[in-house]
């Protein structure tokens, strides 16, 4: 069986249940485990039934999980289990195949046959998904990503909806989440309390559920994930200013006070800080795309972050003339002339406004910025946001940086279309910059 994990293992999940000794040597005893040295008394609470199936695993070094039956063998009856025998379930919970009862009915080898059949089915079959994109099987859209390494592992359901049109983008977008809901750019639990802070303000169930299941890898218990999704204002000074910090961000961003940014500055600093913004950043970009999809959880999920590096792509020209550095574009007719209607002014006046203001964070020094790139003249540290996302947070920014340039030559939306999906958005979020 350990085989049979090992060749389908990334496709099927394998499982087996412990049951009632078929043979203890307090009961029906066999000759056979005499000679083997194998004396177990039959098991008579739940304790010694699960120290039986600690010496299952360890003595027959059993890699798949193994569950107990409870003390009333409920699963050994329903299965007709005894001594063993070999079910596979298909994605519905249909039996797809059952084995004879063992030991002469115990047969792999027609175990792998029914798999293979039964995958073959499905590769066949349409996805059954309320999605609003044709969902790849993870096989298909593991060929559709470019540069992707040899070994396939499940892909979560919304990248395997995004691989077919986009699938540059999407391995762009496997690195960008694998790298937000790893490593130590923030505490993991705060993290994931963020991430389900902003996933909760958006109403993205498949987001909440993502948070929830990395707070549990983490190592939150119950108890601490009750804590943490629960009444905010029952949580340590740290923990609700950055609730409430994900909460403002994605429902009124443009309201973030000065006094509040402060206070995370205090708790956090600024490295910290600028990770916080560019995970709630990603997690408004990702929510949107979940719930424009309406992407399902995963059955098995919601999965892990994937930790794959997928090949990087040539730079390709765009195909389209562009102008010659240091000389501008015409612009076509209209289209910047808004003269001096009441809208325009009052937002020449509020970035007047804001140049006035003194920043919330210390912006890095361009040679800040190239020291920690490792380069001499990195492109795009003459304004001043950029300086602060890759002078605090290098990694996620470029990462951020690669996914865009990526979609933008993969989509190749037309420029005026583009431009104006851009204006109602930074409109709508009351975005003057």
């Amino acid at each position: 069986m350990e085989a049979l994990k090992d060749r389908y293992g990334n496709r099927v999940d394998f499982l087996a249940v412990y049951v009632r000794e078929a043979h203890a040597s307090d009961g029906a005893r066999s000759a056979f485990n005499d000679a083997a040295g194998i004396v177990i008394k039959q098991p008579l609470t739940e304790d010694e039934r699960t120290g039986v199936a600690r010496r299952c695993c360890s003595s027959l070094k059993i890699r798949m999980p193994l569950v107990v039956d409870e003390m009333d063998d409920r699963v050994g009856h329903a299965y007709s289990g005894m001594p063993d025998r070999l079910y596979l379930i298909d994605r519905e919970g249909r039996i797809a195949y059952k084995s004879g009862r063992g030991p002469f009915g115990f047969k792999p080898d027609e175990l792998e046959q029914s798999i293979l059949m039964l995958l073959l089915e499905e590769e066949a079959a349409p996805i059954k998904t309320s999605a609003r994109l044709p969902l790849l099987t993870n096989e298909q859209a593991w060929k559709r990503l470019p540069g992707a390494p040899a070994m396939v592992q499940p892909l979560p359901a919304w990248a395997r909806l995004l691989a077919g049109p986009l699938p540059a983008t999407t391995a762009r977008m496997l690195e960008l989440d694998a790298l937000h809901r790893s490593g130590n750019r923030l505490e993991p639990k705060l993290r994931g309390l963020a991430r389900w802070s902003a996933a909760a303000a958006n109403h993205c169930d498949y987001a909440k559920a993502i948070a929830l299941a990395d707070l549990r890898r983490a190592g939150a218990s119950d108890a601490e994930v009750r804590t943490l999704t629960g009444d905010p204002s029952l949580l340590p000074p740290q923990q609700r200013a950055v609730a409430a910090f994900a909460r403002k961000m994605m429902r009124e961003a443009h309201a973030v006070s000065d006094e509040e940014m402060k206070q995370l500055l205090h708790y956090l600093g600024e490295e910290q800080v600028v990770a916080l913004v560019e995970l709630l950043a990603h997690a408004s970009f990702q929510d949107r795309i979940f719930l424009a999809l309406n992407v399902e959880v995963e059955p098995g999920g919601p999965l892990p972050p994937l930790m794959v590096q997928f090949a990087k792509p040539q730079t390709k020209p765009s195909g389209k003339a562009t102008a010659s550095r240091g000389q501008k574009e015409k612009p076509p007719a209209g289209v910047n002339d808004v003269g001096s209607s009441d809208e325009w002014l009052a937002l020449r006046d509020a970035v007047i406004h804001q140049k006035a203001r003194p920043g919330r964070i210390r912006v890095p020094s361009k040679e800040e910025v190239r020291k920690r790139l490792g380069e001499e003249n990195p492109q795009g540290i003459d304004v001043l946001w950029n300086r602060v996302c890759f002078g605090y947070q290098p990694e996620l920014t470029g990462a951020w940086k690669a996914c865009m340039t990526t979609f933008r030559q993969e989509a190749r939306l037309e420029r005026l279309l583009e431009q104006s999906l851009f204006w109602i958005v930074t409109r709508s979020l009351h975005c003057f910059y």
